[in-house]
């Protein structure tokens, strides 16, 4: 078999197998390069409430969770502490609250998964364990071979030897040029 038709088949069938992999990559990684502009990770809710509070200087642990009773998104309570501003600052499972013990007014700020696209990150961050690491350079291996391997499948004016090695060097040059000003 010559070594242009075994290429062809070898590139044909690892680049179907990395084809579900390629678009979660490809998506996780656009999530990720504007994760300054917007938490791909988490949405983030901030609610403002109303409570009330007995006007002690010292509030117990059962006398915050029992105010926090009265919200309409049930938390689960970590600790708690007054701040230098005099404010109530309560730790809570995926968040926080600050609350103005004075007026009993108080804000909420929740973290909330975003169900798909927090997996599809922890995967592309090779963040979930060591069996999934090797899975990923097996990914990258395969990437590479696929990239490679397109370059010597296509003969002819449009091959590697007349068209495509323009692409090649530009292909190159471009993260280069970013690497070198930006970084």
């Amino acid at each position: 078999m010559k070594i242009r038709k075994l290429l062809r088949i070898l590139h044909r069938d690892f680049g179907y197998f990395i084809v579900g992999m390629t678009i979660v990559y490809g998506l996780s990684g656009i999530f990720l390069n504007h994760r300054h502009d917007f938490n791909p990770d988490y949405k983030i809710f901030i609610t403002d409430f109303h409570v009330d509070l007995q006007q002690n200087s010292k509030l117990t642990e059962q006398e915050v969770i029992k105010a926090l009773e009265s919200l309409e998104r049930k938390v689960v309570f970590k600790k708690h502490y007054i701040n230098n501003q005099g404010f109530l600052k309560i730790f809570i499972e995926n968040g926080e609250i600050v609350i103005n013990p004075e007026t009993g007014g108080g804000t909420m700020h929740y973290l909330q998964k975003r169900p798909i696209i927090f997996g599809m990150n922890k995967l592309h961050k090779a963040s979930i364990g060591s069996l999934w690491k090797w899975v990923s350079d097996v990914m990258g291996v395969i990437l590479i071979f696929v990239a490679v391997s397109g370059l010597f499948i296509l003969k002819g004016k449009r091959g590697l030897n007349r068209w495509g090695w323009w692409l090649v060097i530009l292909g190159i040059v471009v993260p280069l040029f970013f690497a070198l000003v930006y970084i």
